[in-house]
């Protein structure tokens, strides 16, 4: 077995064009590492998992979305793929002591999407956590990229990934095929340095051994494509939230609250944005104030510890969403995610020191009610002009829907349009 040489940003798209797959050093910085390490770790922990990894990240948390869509990794996928490229998936895979596997030799095959739906040359089906997962034409897979984020080092030891060179131009492979190369062919290793970035084409062969390293191996794997699906078919992840979801991310921007009744009228971008004018030019005052630290808080809480957005209302108990130990622990990034000043949380000072020394829960409210007293002075409640509601409007909805900017109009309907169900 052979190792992969460094590959530098000059050369690497002639090098995946010829081998199917290449490394890229040093792309990710050491704090984009721990925030990224920090949410995935959040979600396995909440979900109480001993698995090796973690599914459909990309449509869960925020700040992946952002990073898939970042220039650094976006303008990767876009040097391959073109302007149109967009992530559709991501996965944490991880190798420890008790999850420790052999990958057997294969190609990437299968595509998630938001429902079934036949299509010639579309096939087999099958259904993995609750999703559709389908194997496209060999079309669409070659339409692919994906990126590989190193979160740890992963050497040889560790199980790094290994490739046979040149098997991306070969097709979709027959089980005997796959054998046969395998026996035939140079198996070359991939070892890599955390912050590294591995790209690869979904057709080429790839494995990986078990680990002899008792020690993290994760990987971000994020999937990117450049065209759209044909008949109908919507990306599981990329197809974005539900209207209720993305409803709710245009409360946390603008800091109002938008009731049902209301929102079943929202069904396009235009009537959105005259009903947003409308509404914040009558915005004023405490309450303003108010409402617009609860949907900052609300939405730290989502990014940090993957809280249902639902389950937050300004009489929420803290304690019903959270533990204290995980408040404790996500106390920085809470901060972080919120964009506001928070006390040290040991401090007797701050609020949440109430939260640890009496039996009398706090709830969203209390926590609202401090944080307009550090912060009052900070939120900005000059009105907007149409041209910077606009602006606002679509930054959400690019983010909550991964979609590109030039996709969305006036006239554009969320459900027509974009596929928001």
């Amino acid at each position: 077995m052979t190792a992969i040489p460094d590959q530098r940003s000059a050369n690497f798209q002639s090098e995946l064009d010829s081998k199917g797959y290449t490394l890229l050093p040093n792309v990710v910085c050491e704090t984009e590492i721990n925030n990224l390490i920090s949410v995935v770790e959040r979600m396995r922990q909440r979900e109480k998992t001993g698995s090796a990894g973690v599914r459909h990240i990309l449509k869960r948390s925020c700040l992946v979305r952002k990073f898939a869509n970042s220039k650094q990794i976006l303008g990767i996928a876009q040097r391959i793929l073109g302007t149109n490229a967009k992530p559709t998936k991501a996965i944490l895979f991880d190798k420890t002591a008790e999850t420790n596997w052999y990958v057997t030799w294969h190609q990437d095959l299968t595509i998630a999407v938001k429902e079934k739906i036949e299509i010639e040359g579309f096939g087999p089906w099958s259904v993995k956590d609750g999703v559709h997962h389908v194997q496209p034409t060999r079309r669409e897979l070659e339409n692919i990229v994906a990126l590989r984020v190193h979160l740890d080092d992963c050497s040889e030891e560790n199980g790094a990934i290994k490739f046979i060179d040149g098997t991306h131009k070969i097709g979709i492979l027959s089980p005997n095929e796959i054998a046969q190369y395998r026996d035939d062919k140079v198996h070359v290793s991939c070892p890599a340095e955390r912050g590294d970035v591995i790209v690869m084409r979904q057709l080429v062969l790839h494995s990986s051994s078990q680990s002899t390293k008792v020690s993290h191996r994760r990987v971000l794997h994020i999937e990117f494509t450049g065209s759209q699906l044909p008949g109908g078919l919507l990306w599981a992840e990329s197809s974005g939230l539900d209207s209720v979801e993305l409803v709710m991310g245009i409360e946390e921007e603008f800091g109002l609250e938008i009731q049902d009744h209301e929102a079943e009228n929202l069904v396009s971008v235009g009537i959105t944005f005259e009903y947003l004018k409308t509404r914040l030019a009558k915005e004023t005052g405490e309450d303003c104030i108010s409402q617009k630290f609860f949907y900052k808080l609300r939405k730290a809480l989502i990014q940090n510890f993957g809280t249902e957005r639902k389950s937050i209302t300004p009489d929420t108990y803290v304690t019903d969403l959270v533990s204290k130990k995980e408040l404790e622990e996500g106390w920085p990034f809470l901060q972080l995610f919120s964009e506001l000043e928070f006390p040290p949380y040991e401090t007797k000072q701050s609020f949440f020191w109430l939260l640890k020394q009496h039996d009398k829960p706090r709830t969203i409210r209390d926590i609202v009610m401090g944080m307009i007293d550090l912060n009052r002075y900070k939120i900005d409640l000059s009105k907007s002009t149409d041209a910077q509601i606009w602006t606002r409007l679509i930054t959400v909805i690019e983010s909550q829907l991964n979609v590109n900017r030039d996709e969305v109009t006036y006239e554009t309907r969320y459900g027509q349009d974009l596929g928001v169900c």
